[in-house]
């Protein structure tokens, strides 16, 4: 389980990725085809602010915050 006063960070592809603010590294771990991590509140404006240009050169943000019902799917899978 996370430690207490967490906030459940969703990563918009479905892989293993590692992030780094400050001197904290975030490690998004993908269950049941949900890629998920735990980010002290300090931190959660500094993910959600991320963002990737891909074919277009459009940015677009790459994190969100998870809602419950994906934080559910991460962690016991089901629908």
């Amino acid at each position: 389980m996370p430690e207490e006063k967490r906030v459940a960070v969703r990563y918009y592809q479905t892989i293993p990725k590692h992030v780094r603010i400050g001197e904290e590294t975030y490690i998004f771990s993908v269950r049941h085809n949900i890629s998920l991590c735990w980010v002290k509140p300090e931190h959660v404006d500094r993910m959600l602010d991320k963002k990737k240009s891909c074919c277009g050169g459009n940015k677009r943000r790459v994190f969100s915050l998870a809602d419950e019902v994906h934080i559910r799917r991460h962690q016991f899978g089901g629908r």
